[in-house]
């Protein structure tokens, strides 16, 4: 599945291709896991994911070499998320650091969100940091507004999780 369109703030198309994750993309998707989070998920979580919940979807973007000389599409974003019944729980979701910016990050989030419609989800909760400025603007551009907060979540800091709600519905047929 091909992004339709780029991140407004870089005015660029991130010429990227949402697909399944796989086994052999643990290595990168993990890489991006410990260098955007300080307590990542385990390795052995992805794989579980993967293999053994019947709820778990996992997704990467691949983005298109932008030179000539890179011959294989690079893995530099993914999203982690359950369809149970009739919500969705987005579990978790990184950029790659050096490739944020540029519509990564939105186009697995609408991906996701438009799976868990289609598949009859009325609601969609994640939890995340208050201090993630960036992640709680993407959320929020999205319908997603704070139910209530997790009082020392994060076992890294201690800090607080926000726990965000979007209502989720079908499009309008006409």
């Amino acid at each position: 599945m091909r992004n339709p369109g780029g991140s407004p703030a870089s005015g660029r198309e991130p010429r990227a291709i949402l697909d399944r994750m796989r086994q052999e993309d643990i290595d990168q998707v993990f890489a991006i896991e410990t260098a955007s989070f300080g307590s990542p998920w385990p390795r052995g979580a992805f794989i579980e994911e993967m293999t053994s919940n019947p709820y778990a979807r996992c997704m990467v973007a691949r983005e298109a070499p932008e030179e000539e000389k890179e011959e294989t599409p690079r893995l530099s974003a993914y999203i982690c998320y359950w369809i149970l019944g009739d919500e969705l729980l987005i579990n978790n979701l990184a950029v790659d650091p050096a490739r944020r910016r540029r519509g990564l990050g939105r186009a697995l989030l609408e991906h996701a969100l438009a799976e868990a419609i289609a598949a009859a989800c009325r609601s969609a909760y994640l939890e995340v940091r208050p201090t993630n400025a960036a992640a709680v603007a993407l959320y929020e551009s999205h319908g997603f507004k704070v139910v209530r907060r997790r009082k020392g979540y994060y076992a890294d800091t201690r800090e607080d999780a926000l726990v965000m709600r979007a209502a989720l519905k079908a499009p309008e047929t006409g």
